[in-house]
């Protein structure tokens, strides 16, 4: 199975007169939780409603951990983090939590899953 790529025509934010050709992915659809469900039922011995209510608990589940400061890891899929950007000030005392910019959530993929898309091919369109 090959990714779909396309040309696509790029300025340059710095240069706006340098425009170059680069390669993108095709967007084909949007998977949700309900064909992921299913995709996993017809794998396991689970139900339909089984699989959606574990995935629905997961999703409910893991910003509690992620609030309290965890790094949650779930072996072969991956690991889940929370990063925070802040502005600085010249000492210490000065800091609170108003000079938090933003708040990022990170995956990183485990080995298993990053593996798994090694042999990928790509087609252009």
């Amino acid at each position: 199975m090959a990714v779909k790529l396309k040309k696509i025509q790029r300025k340059n934010p710095q240069n706006t007169a340098s425009v170059k050709w680069y390669l993108t992915q095709e967007k084909v659809g949007v998977v949700g939780m309900t064909e992921i469900a299913r995709e996993i039922e017809e794998r396991s011995a689970l139900s339909f409603g089984d699989v959606q209510s574990a995935l629905s608990n997961l999703v409910e589940i893991l910003p509690v951990f992620l609030k309290l400061g965890h790094t949650i890891k779930l072996e072969r899929f991956g690991s889940f983090r929370v990063s925070v950007t802040s502005r600085g000030t010249a000492t210490a005392d000065e800091l609170s939590a108003r000079h938090v910019k933003r708040l990022k959530l990170i995956f990183l993929p485990g080995k298993e899953l990053k593996r798994s898309l090694e042999d990928v091919s790509f087609e252009i369109e």
